[in-house]
């Protein structure tokens, strides 16, 4: 264990260095990790675009600044914001993958996606999991390693929710598109993962840096010592065009950097996270901006709908927007307004 605990800090010494590189330097290394993946794979690379802030500032600097004939590949599972898929059209050489399955066939197949992969996994093993003993008492109540990897106490009520709970969901729908592509093309991605994405993304960077060519699915993440400022002050500094549900990128009076629209371009139905988020939430957000789309996620299953009121009822999340702000009074919502 405490072999495991200095490794686990010089790992986090090491991402610490480099996420506090400056500016400049963060984009040096940037392109001189594209240029190593490039150069290994002999340029049989693609990347991956979503349309998000994330991943327009890395197919810009892969396109102006290194090699422009690179082709993107964009997953349309059918739960991008409007404006995201107008968007990406705007661009050359843009390739759109879809799915096999609508996200309410996934959920009906497997279970909603709540709180986080992490704690979805681990409610779906244990509900439906054929689980040896030692691993359900591990994932209930840890083991002498201590309570990491157990499932949170405050989400053991998802056991017995009146509904499933899965992270299957990104896997069908984005991961095996994707899979495909690769199979049928032979491609490698860069994908623009940024070290603010979530702790599972930056403990599974810290393990393998940028390119990681050791893998059963290959992937460049240049970016992915980047912080939300590093990714905004490039947007910023190069005039680049992105996508309306950000709004502008204004400066505060401190120095720092924001969007004055939605903060995140996620999966617009995906509940991971909703609950660490303030009034108004995603969802919240969605009935003022894309109305009929908020009424199809929170429509009974019986009525065609999602059927996500029960769900975010049953963890205790809001997902109806305030009554002066639906009826065009909220003044506090008007940044919210897709124009």
């Amino acid at each position: 264990m405490f072999i495991q605990d200095i490794d686990l800090k010089l790992k986090d010494w090491a991402f610490s260095q480099r996420k506090n590189l400056p500016y400049e330097l963060k984009l040096e290394l940037t392109k001189k990790r594209i240029e190593d993946w490039y150069s290994h794979w002999s340029g049989d690379v693609y990347i991956s675009f979503s349309g998000g802030l994330d991943s327009t500032v890395l197919l810009h600097l892969i396109r102006k600044h290194l090699y422009s004939d690179i082709p993107a590949v964009f997953a349309d599972t059918g739960l991008e914001y409007p404006e995201l898929k107008q968007f990406v059209k705007t661009f050359d050489d843009v390739t759109i993958l879809r799915p096999q399955k609508s996200f309410r066939q996934v959920i009906k197949e497997y279970g909603y996606p709540v709180v986080s992969k992490e704690t979805a996994a681990k409610v779906r093993k244990l509900r439906n999991g054929n689980l040896g003993e030692r691993y359900r008492n591990y994932l209930l109540n840890g083991d002498e390693r201590g309570s990491i990897g157990k499932l949170a106490e405050k989400w053991k009520i998802l056991l017995d929710a009146p509904f499933e709970t899965s992270e299957k969901c990104c896997d069908v729908m984005k991961k095996k598109p994707f899979k495909e592509y690769h199979k049928k093309t032979n491609r490698v991605p860069y994908v623009g993962i940024t070290q603010d994405e979530s702790f599972e993304r930056r403990r599974k960077y810290e393990k393998t840096g940028c390119n990681v060519y050791d893998s059963n699915v290959p992937k460049s993440q240049p970016m992915g010592f980047w912080t939300k400022q590093d990714v905004l002050r490039y947007a910023a500094e190069n005039n680049i065009d992105i996508c309306s549900v950000y709004g502008e990128i204004k400066q505060s009076s401190s120095g720092e950097l924001y969007t004055t629209g939605v903060q995140r371009t996620g999966c617009m139905f995906c509940a991971f996270g909703c609950h660490m988020e303030g009034c108004p939430n995603r969802f919240q957000k969605m009935q003022i901006t894309h109305p009929q789309l908020h009424e199809y996620c929170f429509k009974s299953w019986e009525s065609g709908g999602l059927g996500m009121a029960e769900v975010l009822d049953y963890i205790n999340v809001p997902y109806l927007a305030e009554v002066d702000a639906i009826n065009g009074q909220g003044a506090r919502y008007q940044q919210f307004k897709i124009v």
